[in-house]
């Protein structure tokens, strides 16, 4: 049965209070004092029915964190819960996207506690992996320290194709400014990283495969100081592409599985530069069944979110709070050991 989701909430993403739904009492509410000139008071519009939106306190100005849980709109008891954070740096210019690469797998929780450059406040798990390696692209302090998967094998009607994938990774570059795009490590350029405005060539929904590399010549150098590559797209210019990049990208046969509900991990952002991470439960943890990439899109494009990229989704996905535990319940049990995260700190 076809499910339709209900929206937690319309967030203007200028807020800097936290507002937590709850239970209705009779404590008398105290008149606000009249805003200073100039200064735009934030609008939180709460969710209606059953659903939830809880702000979580104790985090550092800048960094908004909310947990939610939104009932699908079919009839029944089920529903998508999970977290989303809000990093306004110009709110706060301390604070820091780092995209975290370790030569030995470990946990997000792990990677937190072994921080060093400032004091982290979250995390979240990073891209693909298969076996403690790295699948996707990762860069550092500007330094390349793994690459996307150049080549895939995916399964067609009973054949085995060959297909060079380019897929979507989250940057910040020097000056602070946000981009979201497609990747490829080119062998033509030492495989250095190349942007691209499409995934070029390839269609695993029909069985189009592009099996020879894009060309550096065909996109450009792409040096962002940090970057976390995953796939795919699933907002670009405030649209939902998430299903239609879902098979550009070729992510089916690597079981994805963007049209079924999943865990999912999340990173975009807004047009007024603030970060969004994004991560909801999902297989029944927690009681949630999580949200198809198409569902997901829709709820980030209702926070104001216009460019965002999936990362590593499953029993991967996880969200680590600032006293280094997760947040979220993963759908394995525990968290499992990752190769790449992303962390936020100042």
């Amino acid at each position: 049965m076809k499910r339709i989701f209900a929206m937690v909430a319309t967030i203007t993403l200028c807020m800097t209070i936290a507002v937590a739904c709850g239970e209705p009492n009779n404590t008398p509410i105290p008149t606000p004092p009249a805003p200073t000139p100039d200064v735009e008071e934030p609008e939180v519009l709460q969710p209606t029915g059953r659903n939830e939106l809880v702000a979580q306190e104790g985090y550092p100005e800048g960094v908004s964190l909310y947990y939610f849980k939104n009932f699908y709109e079919d009839g029944t008891d089920d529903y998508c819960s999970g977290y989303f954070a809000i990093i306004d740096r110009k709110v706060n210019p301390k604070l820091k996207f780092n995209a975290v690469y370790v030569e030995n797998d470990a946990t997000p929780s792990d990677i937190f506690a072994s921080f060093t450059d400032g004091t982290p406040i979250l995390a979240t798990n990073g891209g693909y992996f298969w076996d403690g390696e790295s699948l996707s692209l990762l860069i550092s302090g500007g330094e390349v320290k793994s690459i996307a998967a150049q080549y895939v094998w995916p399964t067609y009607e009973g054949k085995t194709y060959t297909a060079c994938p380019v897929r979507a990774a989250f940057g910040v570059h020097a000056d602070g400014s946000l981009e979201a795009t497609w990747v490829y490590n080119c062998p033509d350029a030492n495989n250095a990283p190349y942007s691209f405005t499409t995934p070029k060539g390839n269609n695993e929904k029909v069985g189009v495969f592009a099996q020879i590399p894009p060309q550096s010549s065909g996109g450009k150098l792409w040096t962002p100081q940090e970057a976390i590559g995953g796939g795919p797209m699933i907002l670009k210019e405030g649209k939902n592409v998430a299903e239609s990049n879902y098979w550009k990208e070729v992510l089916h046969s690597g079981g994805t599985g963007a049209l079924n509900y999943n865990p999912r991990t999340i990173v975009g952002y807004t047009d007024d530069g603030k970060i969004v991470l994004f991560v909801c439960d999902g297989r029944k943890s927690n009681g949630s069944w999580g949200y198809k990439l198409p569902e997901a899109a829709d709820m980030l494009k209702g926070l104001g979110v216009t460019w965002a990229v999936n990362l590593d989704g499953g029993g991967s996905s996880v969200m680590i709070g600032k006293d280094g535990k997760a947040l979220n319940s993963p759908s394995d049990g525990a968290q499992r050991r990752v190769p790449t995260a992303v962390v936020i700190s100042m």
